[in-house]
């Protein structure tokens, strides 16, 4: 369980820009892959993500994109995969929060059936510190060794509360730091498990997400990390 929900929480960030900016994105760049370390509560890797952008095109007066992401265990061996969507105008960003279940560590046999509400997280093209951000809820269907599991999330409480300077092995980024309340809960054979998460991104403006962590009852149940860029 504590595997699933540190890989969960930070897939699903992308980022904010005004529509001249949106070609200079990182997400918009035909096939640009961006690597993405996952990390448990005591800072050990356990796997990583890659994204691979596969195709970019106009969408009435802004810009989307699609990609894959493929999650690695510590060992190198593919998980599993997902696809989400990117998308840039004068109004900002958004991508749907099906990229918040990209695979479940440990279940290399999970069927994801990404059963979608249309759900998406948008980012505003202007960030300020203080500022209260939209959420958004979301559920997927998935099965597993031949049962039925749904995993249903909300985000809440979405506040940019500073800015920071974060570098990687990737590169280096002056960040918004945004942070949330998340509420999960995980539903099979009529068992419904429900916890409660906060949780941190550094987020770059014309790029997205840096960096990220997880909090349950106080405790750091984990995060990911930037650690390496291919165009």
């Amino acid at each position: 369980m504590k595997s699933l929900l540190i890989f969960l929480l930070p897939l699903c960030y992308v980022t904010p820009a005004i529509a001249q900016d949106c070609k200079g994105f990182y997400y918009l760049l035909n096939n640009a892959e961006i690597e993405m370390t996952v990390y448990d509560g005591s800072g050990a890797a356990t796997g990583k993500t890659i994204y691979k952008v596969n195709n970019v095109h106009k969408d009435g007066d802004g810009v989307i994109s699609d990609f894959s992401n493929t999650y690695y265990d510590k060992n190198s061996k593919q998980v599993a995969t997902s696809t989400g969507h990117f998308k840039c105008s004068g109004n900002g960003a958004a991508v749907d929060m099906k990229m918040n279940f990209p695979s479940m560590p440990n279940t290399t046999d999970t069927k994801m059936e990404g059963k979608s509400n249309g759900a998406f997280l948008d980012y505003p093209s202007h960030m300020q510190v203080g500022q209260e951000l939209q959420g958004g809820s979301y559920e997927m269907k998935n099965k597993v060794k031949g049962m039925e599991m749904v995993l249903s999330y909300t985000i809440r409480n979405r506040r940019v509360t500073g800015r920071e300077n974060v570098t990687t092995a990737a590169g280096s980024w002056n960040c918004y730091v945004i942070s949330y309340d998340l509420d999960f809960q995980m539903t099979m054979m009529n068992k419904v498990i429900p916890r409660k998460f906060t949780a941190v991104e550094w987020f770059a403006p014309a790029f997205g997400p840096i960096k990220t962590a997880s909090f349950s009852e106080g405790k750091k149940m984990g995060g990911t990390l930037i650690t390496g860029l291919k165009k």
